[in-house]
């Protein structure tokens, strides 16, 4: 990947496309420079980032975040993060860009910038089969549990503001009180709701209802724009030579050839 990214880099300047700026800004020569990339990534969101039997960071953000940092011949320094803490991190120049299944939002745009999606997931509210929702104004006194200040927070807290949500700082605290009895229903990604059932036998995480198809983004600090650029080039070629879609395959199982620019 990285020699067509430069084919294109290197077109793009005979073109003179960019002939007005200069070809490396601060923030993308900064961090070249200094030989690392500081990344972002969850622990506790399988299949998107988890911790093997090793305590080494695994899933399809860890790779993502691993295979950027090559490509800019760079070392990944990997952060674990929440989301509670994932935009504040990148606004104190914690890190440069977050990989975490995060969704982009206008209330979040005026905070940090998003490359196009890179991988895309459904936000849901999932639970027994014995629990009969099927909407938001459904939900009545059932308790659902959810990971604060995350999509599906935002997207159950405006379909349903006076339903019953316990908000915790991570998703494995989410699950937990999910799988402890202390909520009937938890919202989160489908590809989270198969890997806890998959982990955790008798567990029932079926869709109650879907309230958003949700596309992944790479979020990094805002005026940051040849960073921004060069993101976008590597997720368009990645998508183009199938390397995105492969990481898809390998981790949530499914073949996605195309999503929306953002």
């Amino acid at each position: 990947m990285l020699k067509h990214l430069s084919r294109i880099v290197s077109a793009v300047l005979l073109a003179g496309a960019v002939s007005v700026v200069p070809a490396m800004a601060a923030d993308l020569q900064q961090i070249i420079a200094s030989g690392k990339i500081r990344i972002g990534v969850p622990v506790d969101v399988a299949p998107f980032g988890s911790m093997d039997a090793s305590n080494q960071p695994v899933g399809l953000d860890v790779d993502m975040a691993n295979a950027i940092a090559k490509a800019l011949g760079v070392t990944a320094e990997l952060t674990p993060i929440t989301g509670a803490n994932r935009i504040p991190y990148l606004m104190t120049d914690k890190l440069d860009i977050v990989i975490a299944a995060m969704g982009a939002t206008p209330q979040r745009a005026l905070q940090i910038d998003f490359t196009s999606p890179y991988a895309a997931l459904s936000e849901g509210v999932f639970g027994p089969d014995n629990i009969n929702v099927s909407s938001a104004d459904q939900l009545g006194d059932y308790t659902i549990a959810l990971t604060k200040g995350t999509t599906q927070d935002l997207l159950l807290t405006a379909l349903a503001p006076n339903a019953k949500i316990q908000r915790y700082d991570d998703d494995a605290s989410s699950a937990a009180a999910f799988l402890s009895g202390q909520a009937q229903l938890l919202a989160t990604a489908d590809i989270v709701a198969q890997d806890i059932m998959s982990k955790n036998k008798g567990a029932v995480l079926h869709p109650k209802f879907i309230m958003s198809e949700s596309p992944c983004y790479i979020g990094l600090p805002q005026g940051e724009p040849e960073l921004l650029h060069w993101l976008n080039t590597y997720v368009h070629l990645g998508w183009h030579d199938g390397s995105l879609s492969a990481l898809s395959q390998k981790w949530l199982g499914t073949n996605i050839t195309s999503l929306p620019p953002i």
